[in-house]
């Protein structure tokens, strides 16, 4: 069952958390809307490329009366073009090949998003696009992050006519140019292991398989081949918040605190309270914020 769609308008304000790109610009068509039910969304999208060129298909810009402007300073028309987020990934105005079901359709990265919270409900990245794209490719112009649309995807030269990539006439009113025959894609990079994650909470890179609990929002995110998903389960390593006694709160990972017990400064790290603290640094690198007697 495709989910409905929900639209919400964020004040889009930088935020401080486990990965994605933090983004201000009110004029994202993508990121200036979340499905239905779901939590965590702070107009943030991840700016990671997956090595295996796998995402889903959602789309945007449907509704009869959106002309939205995009944040490369387009317009959705309606829908009425092969435009698609994804920008904070491949930059504006570039072009990638989307392919499944033996069709393909090329499509011009002109906004930001989706909000990472989308990709992390699906378990995969997502290219949010116009509904041509997922019209020609799936038969539908409104596809959801549940319906989960397995899509390959690959940049190919700005030089590629937007549209589909085989023989065919485009629908009366779509500004794509004449069909050309399939583009060569540009070759995908190897894998080199898996991707690591950069965690605004313990400031610093992380490997495939760290969770942290976050400091912008409290909840848990595990770093799976580069991406932040929701959760915490099967971590290779854990940063939670720590009690503090001596302030009597729970603190995030980082936070430094002088002891009433001892006066011995303490950092808030992947086992708990640990030691030593020198010149503002711990074990687990600068201290977010100091609390001294």
């Amino acid at each position: 069952m495709r989910n409905l769609r929900l639209v919400l308008l964020f004040s889009l304000v930088p935020m401080v958390g486990c990965g994605g790109e933090a983004f201000n610009d009110g004029d994202s068509q993508s990121t200036a809307r979340t499905e239905e039910g779901l939590s965590g969304c702070h107009a943030q999208a991840s700016s990671v490329i997956p090595a295996s060129g796998s995402y889903y298909l959602t789309s945007f810009g449907f509704t009869p009366s959106d002309d939205g402007l995009m944040s490369c300073g387009t317009k959705t028309l309606h829908g009425t073009w092969y435009y698609a987020a994804s920008r904070q990934r491949y930059g504006c105005g570039s072009h990638i090949k989307i392919e499944a079901n033996g069709k393909c359709v090329v499509a011009k990265t002109d906004d930001y998003g989706p909000d990472v919270c989308v990709e992390a409900a699906a378990g995969r990245p997502i290219i949010d696009a116009s509904p041509l794209v997922s019209e020609a490719l799936f038969g539908t112009q409104s596809a959801g992050w549940s319906d989960r649309f397995a899509i390959q995807v690959t940049q190919v030269p700005t030089s590629t006519p937007l549209g589909p990539c085989t023989a065919a006439a485009p629908a009366p009113g779509d500004p794509a140019p004449a069909p050309t025959p399939t583009p060569t894609p540009t070759p995908t990079p190897a894998p080199a292991g898996p991707a690591t994650c950069h965690s605004s909470t313990l400031d610093k890179t992380v490997a495939s398989g760290t969770c942290v609990q976050s400091v912008s929002d409290g909840a848990w995110y595990k770093c799976t081949d580069g991406a932040w998903l929701a959760g915490n389960s099967g971590c290779t390593e854990s940063f939670a918040y720590c009690h503090s006694s001596t302030l009597g709160k729970d603190v995030a990972a980082r936070t430094c605190v002088q002891s009433r017990a001892d006066s011995v400064w303490y950092q808030c790290g992947a086992s708990s309270w640990e030691t030593p603290v020198t010149n503002g640094a711990g074990p687990v690198g600068t201290c977010s914020v100091e609390y001294s007697l």
